[in-house]
Parts: structure tokens; C-alpha cells; sequence
């Protein structure tokens, strides 16, 4: 099932007011490590990770086979990891997969399915001792036209894309799905040699070939990833080279007969590029090739939402980019996935409870960009300050609803306004308090340190406590996990009671407030 995406996508529609254009709703999206395995320390997505082993690489082979409607995806997946203790057995993420054999170090395991808690026991021939970097591989069919909430269905009946944020990956390949445990990737994607289908993945591409009627794409990932920002595509597409833009290879995908639809979206990338990874934003981008891919959807089997930050190649519904030729109400957007490049991807949130330090940062960014533009939002602010005003009034209710910013009260509040808009009003207090330097010495200091890796909400506050010094800490912590809305730096008339006030209902209230509503329905022109 797609429900949290779909749930994100509601909630996360307020963004587009501010930080997006024009447009229906905001995407759900969403080593040099240590790469940690285990599972998951935060409440939310309790069943997912596995104990006793951390994942250093991945190798994901599939066949596509349009002609079995029944299983068109024959995959295999290779799993290299390390046990943290001696296994007689262990499991792994897995569902909707019909798995059809695993081994362990090339001896043939047992397997056993359990759907309920959508994981895969495996028991080898013999233990896996402590320290011992084992080698699993799993055969499986899948049909990504079958309901999986980590694939998007494509064309009119086959094809497809992944969209695995932020429990889907396991319906795509069996794996250890937690965001801390990021690793190594190499892809295979094979298409009939005759279909005009082409695979493309995340990473870059280092070879391909065709043999038996078929044509093998390979891809590999130059950093680890999280297995949420996982890209795997096939269908009928054509890849368009951009030029490198300060030596980042731009690698755009878009449906074969698109023709010029998306010439003037896609054009727009190398300048934000440059704006983003000056040294005062963000500094040199930090994976190893950015790009877009624009889905082949149909009317009939559209996706609902916008674009989601899968590591190099960005998914985006058709729709949002086709024929526009007016950056104000795309470029914002554009922006916000474009920063996930930092904090999302590079920077990979440690739980799902740490989110706000993706999607808030990604928001942030998209804000700072709209306004340097002179771009007004829908529900009329002009500048940062204004945007921060509105956020604010509804910091309270935003509490209310979904919970403090790093500590969301359940699945749906992960994508919610709190993390869109109360994760920037963090930022912009943070900025307010310690001002422009050095904040920007906190984002680049954290940056550094955690490139490649996960971070917590508390390693963000260490940072930041290093780095500004004083009561810095104290300070997030009230913002990031406090009840109510600490008073704001700078604008001692800013009331964040303003909503709650009129109603004991804080769903309500946000309803009825203008300002408000014009960011939960986002703007008109859809």
C-alpha cells in the first residue's frame, strides 16, 4: 500500500503555498559511515530493521518481462554484510516478493516468508559467526503493477519506477530498511532488446550490454545510500546529457516521445545549481551526478505527488514539469528537491523521527531561493519574514496536531506540516538568534562532518552547540522537542497562540484561518 505517501502528500501540501509554485501537492518527497545496522530506534515504523548484522553493499539485478503480466520483474538481489554476533538465523525486510531460493556464502538456506510483519527468516547450514561479512542472495519475481508501495506504475501497463520513501524499499528488494543503514550499490536493469525500453538507476552508468535478447544497463552508486533514496526504472525513455555544471555530471530521463515538453523545466537546473552550491549556501554538491526523471505515467495511473529525492535522479510526476515555461511556478520546487542533495541524501536522517533535518532543510532553501527571486508565495508573503510570521502563528496547533518538530506522534505526522514548515521555522530561529555567519558555519560544519553518513536531531543540536557556543543547545532542544513555541528571536511580537486561541480544535482552526488554508490547499492553478 502507498498510505504514508499518499497521507505525506495531503499534509505536505501547505509547502507548495510558500516554498513550491503553483502546483496540486508536495512531494512525499522525501561508506564513509560507520554504516550501522540493527532496527529501528524510533517508535515510528517500529517493524522495520533487522538485528545482528549491518549491510555494506548491495548488488540488485532485475529482468524485466513484459510479457508475463503475472511477474514481470525477475530480480535477484546480493547482500554483503558484516554480523555484530554469531547467527543461527536472521531476517531481513521483505514484501509482496515471491521468493524462490536464498543462499548464504553460496550454500543453499532455509526461507521463510512472515507477511504480517513483512520480513523474510533466513536460517543458513550453518551459523554465521560474529564479524563474518556473509553474502546472501535472494531470488525473487515481483509485479510492480501489483500495489507494492515502493513502485510507481508506468505507461499503460508495464513499466515502472520506485518511489520507495519511506517504507517501500522491501517491496521492491529484501533489505535491511531503515534509513541508518546506508550502503554500497550496484544496479542491472534488463529490458528486451527489441522493446524500445531502456533501464536506468541511481548512480552512474558503467556499462552496458546486450546478450539472448537482452540489454543489461548497469549502474553504481559512488556513495552509499540509504535504501529509501533507492532509483530503479524501466520503460520507454531517452536520456538527456546536460552539460556538467562546476563538474557535475547533469543526467536527465524523461518518457522517449516526450519531444520538448519538459526543455524549458529541465533547463532550469544548472542555474540552481550554481545559486545552491555556492560557498554561501551549501557548498560543492556532494554525490556524484544530479538529474531528473519525469515518470511515464498515464492519466489512468497517475502518482500523487509530486517529486520525491531518490539519490542522484530525482522523481517527478510528468505532469508538474510538462510544458511550463514560467520558473516561479516550478523553479522553488526544483529547489527544495535539488537541496535534498545535501541534507536527505548526502546528510541521510537517522530515524524517521529526524526528518524535520531533511524535508525542513530542503524547505528552508526552496524559501530563501523564492524570495531572493522576488517570487511571492500564494497566500501573499514576500520575503522570508513574512512566510516565518505565518509559520509561527500556527506553531501551536502544529504541536498540537502532529507532535514537536523532532519528535512526531506517529507515522502520517512524519511528512506533515511540522516537518515542511516547522522544520524551516527551526532553522530561521537558529539563523535569528545566532545570525547569518554563523549559522552558515553550523550548516557547512555539519555537512562536513556527516557526509556520506545518518545524523540525529541531537547531533545537529551538538553541532550547532560546538560551533555558536552559549545556550545554543538548550535553545534547539526547547524549539525541536518543546510543547509549545518558544518565543522568537528578534520579533518579540510574534504570538504563536494566534490559532489555538480562537478554537479548542486545532484541525479546525487551521481550516478556518485564511493564511493557513491557503497553504493546506496550496495554490489554484494546481
Amino acid at each position: 500500500m502507498r498510505k504514508t505517501i499518499l497521507v505525506a502528500v495531503t499534509l505536505a501540501t501547505a509547502v507548495s503555498a510558500l516554498a513550491a509554485p503553483a502546483s496540486a501537492a508536495w512531494a512525499a518527497d522525501h561508506q564513509a559511515a560507520p554504516k550501522t545496522g540493527g532496527s529501528q530506534t524510533s517508535p515510528l515504523y517500529p517493524n522495520l530493521g533487522n538485528k545482528g548484522y549491518t549491510v555494506d553493499s548491495y548488488d540488485v539485478s532485475m529482468r524485466y518481462q513484459p510479457q508475463d503480466e503475472k511477474a514481470p520483474v525477475e530480480a535477484t538481489t546480493v547482500i554483503k554484510a558484516k554480523a555484530s554476533e554469531q547467527l543461527g538465523s536472521f531476517t531481513l525486510d521483505a514484501a509482496g516478493l515471491d521468493v524462490t531460493s536464498v543462499t548464504v556464502d553460496g550454500k543453499t538456506a532455509a526461507f521463510a516468508p512472515d507477511a504480517a510483519k513483512e520480513k523474510l527468516s533466513v536460517t543458513p547450514e550453518a551459523p554465521v559467526e560474529k564479524g563474518h561479512e556473509m553474502e546472501v542472495k535472494i531470488a525473487y519475481t515481483v509485479n510492480p503493477q501489483g500495489g507494492g508501495r515502493g513502485w510507481i506504475k508506468t505507461g499503460t501497463k508495464t513499466g515502472f519506477a520506485v518511489a520507495a520513501q519511506p517504507d517501500g524499499a522491501h517491496t521492491v528488494f529484501p533489505c535491511n530498511d531503515i534509513p541508518s543503514n546506508k550502503a554500497d550499490f550496484t544496479f542491472h536493469i534488463s529490458v528486451p532488446s527489441d522493446s524500445g525500453d531502456i533501464g536506468v538507476a541511481s548512480g552512474l552508468k558503467t556499462g552496458q550490454e546486450t546478450k539472448d535478447g537482452y540489454t543489461t544497463y548497469q549502474y553504481k552508486s559512488e556513495h552509499p545510500m540509504a535504501t529509501e533514496l533507492v532509483q530503479i526504472a524501466a520503460g520507454k525513455y531517452k536520456v538527456i546529457n546536460q552539460p556538467a555544471v562546476d563538474g557535475v555530471p547533469i543526467r536527465d530521463v524523461v518518457p522517449a516521445d516526450a519531444g520538448n515538453k519538459f526543455t524549458y523545466a529541465l533547463g532550469l537546473t544548472a542555474d540552481q545549481l550554481k545559486w545552491i552550491s555556492s560557498p554561501s549556501r551549501l557548498g560543492p554538491f556532494p554525490v556524484e551526478t544530479y538529474g531528473i526523471l519525469a515518470a511515464d505515467t498515464t492519466a489512468s495511473q497517475p502518482f500523487n505527488f509530486t517529486g520525491l529525492e531518490t539519490q542522484t535522479l530525482t522523481l517527478y510526476n510528468p505532469s508538474y514539469l510538462a510544458d511550463k515555461t514560467d520558473a516561479k511556478l516550478i523553479a522553488p520546487h526544483m529547489v527544495h528537491e535539488l537541496a535534498h542533495s545535501w541534507f536527505g541524501v548526502s546528510t541521510t536522517p537517522k530515524t524517521w523521527s529526524d526528518n524535520w533535518l531533511s524535508e525542513g532543510h530542503a524547505n528552508y532553501y526552496a524559501l530563501v531561493y523564492r524570495y531572493e527571486k522576488g517570487w511571492p508565495s500564494a497566500n501573499g508573503a514576500t520575503t522570508m519574514e513574512e512566510a516565518m510570521k505565518i509559520a509561527y502563528g500556527a506553531g501551536d496547533s502544529y504541536r498540537s496536531l502532529y507532535g514537536p518538530v523532532a519528535q512526531p506522534k506517529n507515522e502520517a505526522a512524519v511528512y506533515s506540516n511540522q516537518a515542511y514548515l516547522g522544520g524551516p521555522l527551526v532553522l530561521y530561529a537558529l539563523q535569528q538568534k545566532v545570525g547569518q555567519e554563523k549559522f552558515h558555519e553550523i550548516e557547512t560544519a555539519f555537512l562536513k562532518e556527516y557526509k556520506d553518513k545518518s545524523a540525529s536531531t541531537d547531533d545537529y543540536i551538538r553541532v550547532a552547540e560546538q560551533v555558536a557556543g552559549g545556550d545554543t543547545g538548550t535553545f534547539l532542544k526547547d524549539w525541536l522537542y518543546g510543547t509549545t513555541t518558544p518565543a522568537m528571536p528578534g520579533h518579540p511580537d510574534w504570538k504563536p497562540d494566534v490559532l489555538t486561541a480562537q478554537s479548542q480544535d486545532p484541525a479546525k482552526t487551521l481550516a478556518q484561518d485564511p493564511s493557513i488554508k491557503s497553504l493546506l490547499e496550496g495554490d489554484a492553478t494546481g
